[in-house]
Parts: structure tokens; sequence; C-alpha cells
């Protein structure tokens, strides 16, 4: 089974799912999907029955119950909410695809107690699962909306006061045309890490998957880049918007799955980027912490230069295109380099120089490492200095090297 969770927004009701939905999201690369829309009027042993479906491709699955979430009821006495939430338990709560239950989204200030309350509620009841809980990205503006003049100390909040066993958020600024919206994007990364880091918790982060508003349609490069980005900001969850298009309107297009339940070009691009992340690297940065996150050519997000340390002496390509360097540690303490190739349209030649006696290793296929020590391309052609590694990347590329 494939461990590090990939999964999607749903927001259809139960009954608009079709005959080849588990499957789909299945060969999607999904694999902790959130489930339709529960509500009083569907059948308990229907939805048993798409989580069975999970289950036997080896999936886990959120669920949408939508008589358990923090927007079902506003003002909910604890009480009632316990005996509501004890039924879905006991309705779906023991299931092996469970993973958890959907708690709400992006709650506003006067609400947020509330949210958090459900959240805490839900973890005490079922100490086993994860409550699935998305918070507001921060934007300039967002402070009174939040609550908060800073996004730490309100992130710290949520955790505090939810309980909360995974933090997550949504931002899609990283799809605006060129790098426009990359400040926000990679300050709400280095926020999410920093909490995260702070409280020994994963955090969740959501991609555009459609293209709406004033966001672009992502093509493969830009899936890539966006996994990449994020996996390399430290994040142990990802999940995606939208990916079924059923029920929306205005602008939004391009879907993984459309509105007939056909696969579309964006689904074959994102299917093949999200195995191919999940083959490669996703069992690795499960167990892995991010120290810190660099550019080589432009900083965004309060993210700072690349500057050489103890074994890490130099980054570069040739085309003078931006890269970015994370530092992460295991739980042996051994060292790991993750590098992004920042360009979503031209292909580099990545070359990261290692102090002397530093021997270094890429992961490849199967998860198995390959030496790289010293050496400039493909075929093995040995670096003039000995110390300088190759690395060929497409657009948005993600590498990770271990030092030894």
């Amino acid at each position: 089974m494939r461990n590090f969770p990939i999964s999607c927004w749903t927001y259809f009701p139960f009954a608009k799912r079709w005959p080849t939905l588990a499957k789909d999201y299945h060969d999607l690369g999904l694999t902790c999907p959130m489930t339709p829309v529960f509500s009083d009027k569907d059948d308990p042993a229907d939805m048993i029955a798409l989580l069975d479906e999970f289950h036997a491709l080896g999936m886990k699955a959120i669920v949408f119950d939508d008589r358990v979430t923090a927007h079902a009821d506003l003002h909910a006495d604890e009480a009632s909410y316990r005996a509501r939430f004890a039924r879905s338990l006991e309705q779906f709560g023991s299931h092996p695809a469970v993973c958890g239950f959907y708690v709400g989204d992006e709650p506003d200030a006067p609400y947020a107690s509330h949210f958090f309350n459900i959240a805490r509620l839900q973890r005490e009841m079922a100490p086993h699962l994860v409550p699935f809980l998305n918070l507001l990205p921060w934007f300039d503006w967002i402070g009174e909306r939040i609550g908060s003049p800073a996004y730490g100390p309100y992130l710290d909040r949520a955790v505090t006061e939810g309980n909360l066993a995974q933090i997550g958020y949504d931002c899609y600024t990283q799809m605006y045309e060129g790098d426009s919206g990359w400040d926000v994007y990679f300050n709400n990364l280095r926020e999410m890490r920093d909490c995260s880091n702070r409280h020994g918790i994963p955090f969740c982060n959501t991609l555009l998957s459609s293209g709406h508003y004033d966001y672009l349609c992502p093509d493969q490069d830009a899936f890539r880049w966006q996994i990449s980005t994020t996996a390399a900001l430290g994040c142990r969850a990802i999940t995606y918007f939208y990916v079924a298009g059923l029920n929306f309107g205005d602008n939004y297009r391009q879907f993984p799955i459309n509105c007939y339940g056909e696969r579309t070009p964006s689904y074959h691009w994102l299917s093949e980027e999200n195995r191919f992340f999940l083959d490669r690297f996703g069992d690795l940065l499960l167990h892995l912490r991010c120290e810190k996150s660099e550019f080589t050519k432009k900083a965004y997000g309060g993210l700072g230069m690349f500057a050489p340390d103890d074994t890490l002496t130099d980054a570069r390509n040739a085309k003078d295109l931006n890269m970015l360097i994370s530092t992460f540690t295991g739980p042996d303490g051994t060292k790991y380099r993750a590098v992004v190739n920042l360009d979503r349209k031209k292909n580099i030649e990545a070359k990261l120089t290692f102090a002397p006696g530093v021997r270094v290793e890429k992961l490849g296929w199967e998860s198995k490492w390959q030496d790289c020590s010293g050496y400039t391309d493909a075929v093995g052609a040995l670096s003039a200095d000995g110390a300088t590694t190759s690395l060929w990347m497409a657009p948005g590329q993600l590498e990770i090297i271990r030092e030894g």
C-alpha cells in the first residue's frame, strides 16, 4: 500500500457517485480520497459498500458525513454533537478504509472556536482517526477574517484548541500568471512547515487541479511543480481542488474527471505525476523533517537565498534559472537535500558541489539509492573536481540526495 496521503475535495452528493468512482480515484493516484457527501437521506449500507471498494484497492478515505461537520450546526451543544458523532462512528468508524471524518473548511473568526471544538471532540471520541479540518491561507488582508494579526499564532491556536493530529489549508496563488502569486504560496508553505515542526504533526496542502477565477489550468509541468514544491517544504499530505467537475459553474474547467464522468487529458497528467511521486519519494518523505528551504536566484515567501554550509558548498545551473534547495534530516540524523527546478517550461542541469569526502546518493526507482558522488551526467563522466554531481531536471522536477 502507498502510504503518503493524497486526497481530493468531493463536494457532490452521495447519490451523484458513479459506479467506477473508486477505481477512477485509485488510478488517479489518490491514496486517501474524500467520499461524496453523505446525508440523512442516504443509506449507510451504500457508504459501507463504497468504503469496501476503497479498501479492496488499498486506499483509505476521509468520510464526508454531512450530519457531523462543523457546518451542519454552527450552534450545536456538545452533548447533541457527541450523540450524532457516536452514531457516525458506529456506522463507519471501525471500517478499515476510514482515515478520519471531515470537520469543515475555512472557518471565519466568529466560528473558529466551534470548528476547533468539533475537531477536538472527534479526536477525543476516535483517537485512532485523523479529523480533516481545512484552514484559510494567509494573505496580507486576511487577519481580521481569521481573528489574528499573524498566521503563526493562529495556526498554533488551531492545533492547541483542536488537538489536531494534522493541520491543513489551501492556496492556489501559485497558479496566477508568472510568479505573481509565489510570495503568498511560499509564505504559506513556510508558515505551515514551521507550525508542523513546532507541534510535531504533519501538514496538508491543497493544490489546484482545475482552473477557475483568475487561476490558470494546470498542465502536466504545473502539476509536477506543485507536487515538488510542496513536498520540498516538508508537506506530508496533499489534497486536490477539484478533481471531479460535478455541480460547478463560473469559469471552472479542465477537471481531471469532467461532468460526464469521463477521464480528461488532465486526468492522465495528474495520474502520472501522482504515481511517479508516490513510487519514488512518498514513503521516504513521510519520515523526514524539513529544516530549511532556500532559493538560488530569487527568494519568495520569507525564505532565504542559498548559502553554502558544511557539506553542500554550491548549487547552480548553466541557465542561471531559479532552484529550490531544501535540507531534511532523518530520524537517525542523516542529512538529505531536496532539489526542485522552479522553471515551468525549461529543463536544467543542476550541479551540486559537496565538501571533500562527502559521499552522496540519489533516490531512484523502487526506493533504491544510486551513488552519484562526483558524477556529472548519466553516462558517468567524472567531474573535474570529483565533488560535483549533476542532475538533469524537467520543469518542476524534484530530486532527493542523501549524504553519507
